[in-house]
């Protein structure tokens, strides 16, 4: 690196204004500076020397504030530096990871950075991606696309709630969601996934094709058409089973089908369709599974109805939410 091109990094590290690979680049270079008599020339006599690299140690530990212009003798200077060697390590590790894989700072944020398209409760939309890929968003769920995803070596999405996917096919770019502590890989395919926050469980049912199902510590499964998986969030915990209904997404035509649902999932269900919450403190309601389907077609007392005479149970309305007893 030529003498200007540091001189230009020293001031903008010095201002603040550096990005992490310089930051890095800037701390690397002040340790191989000082053993380098040749380059060490163009940047004054040893005592500047010391207080400029006084100024970057001061930097990297954010002190705020120039080091004062004193003399130092270059042992304890260097002697100094060699006990924060650890320090700067860690905080240069970001930078050193993106600064050897040759990646710059726009690059690394434009990764980063995921368009949002949200629904509210009594919707569902239905998107097509760059890629082609056509995403069903069911009521009250968020899917956030990964900017020019079609430019990265994955096409990336994060899924809050509901989704249903038709993935174009792509062999050179997988298709990966992000769906709370679970990876769903494709390269296309059509799937349905269910994760809803007031849920306990992730649902993956598959359609047409093959999905690859992963935790941070290991692949669970691989599915095909009319399987689907159940991931418990509490015990971590799965199960592969038999699912056409699901894989359908039969929503999309305003029929929900619940399927050995806990009540969380229905009164999560309920709300997405009517925007009241159903609530009960009955410990038998609250442990019990349902198998109910839910039609947009129909009014909320219409449902409520049916599902109180299924369960032979009442219900009083209270503001936004159904007390079932």
């Amino acid at each position: 690196m030529n003498d200007q091109k540091i001189k230009n990094l020293l001031n903008k590290y010095l201002s603040g204004e550096a990005t992490r690979a310089e930051a890095f680049i800037v701390e690397s270079w002040l340790e191989s500076f000082q053993q380098d008599e040749v380059e060490a020339k163009d940047f004054g006599t040893a005592e500047q020397h010391n207080l400029l690299a006084e100024q970057i140690i001061a930097k990297t530990l954010g002190q705020g504030e120039i080091v004062p212009q004193k003399p130092h003798h270059t042992f304890t200077l260097w002697k100094k530096f060699t006990a924060i060697a650890a320090l700067l390590a860690v905080i240069s590790a970001i930078a050193i990871l993106y600064f050897k894989q040759g990646l710059g700072e726009k690059k690394l944020l434009l990764a980063m950075n995921y368009d949002k398209f949200v629904t509210p409760i009594k919707e569902f939309k239905q998107l097509q991606l760059p890629d082609s890929t056509v995403v069903y968003l069911n009521a009250n769920s968020t899917l956030e696309v990964q900017q020019d995803f079609t430019k990265q070596s994955e096409r990336r999405v994060k899924l809050t709630g509901e989704a249903f996917f038709e993935v174009k096919k792509d062999s050179k770019h997988p298709f990966k969601i992000q769906v709370g502590e679970l990876q769903v890989k494709v390269l296309g395919t059509s799937f349905n996934i269910k994760a809803h926050p007031t849920t306990n469980e992730i649902k993956v049912a598959v359609k047409t094709g093959k999905v690859n199902v992963s935790s941070k510590a290991a692949i669970l499964a691989s599915l095909v058409a009319n399987q689907a998986l159940v991931f418990n969030k509490d015990k971590k915990t799965f199960d592969v089973q038999a699912d056409e209904e699901n894989g359908k997404a039969l929503w999309r035509d305003g029929i929900m089908v619940l399927d050995k649902a806990s009540f969380a999932e229905l009164s999560t269900t309920f709300y997405n369709v009517y925007g009241i919450r159903l609530k009960s403190d009955d410990s038998e309601l609250l442990n019990e599974s349902y198998n109910f389907t839910i039609r947009s077609s129909r009014t909320w007392q219409q449902t409520i109805n049916q599902l109180g005479e299924m369960i032979n149970k009442k219900y009083r309305k209270e503001g936004s939410s159904i007390v079932i007893f």
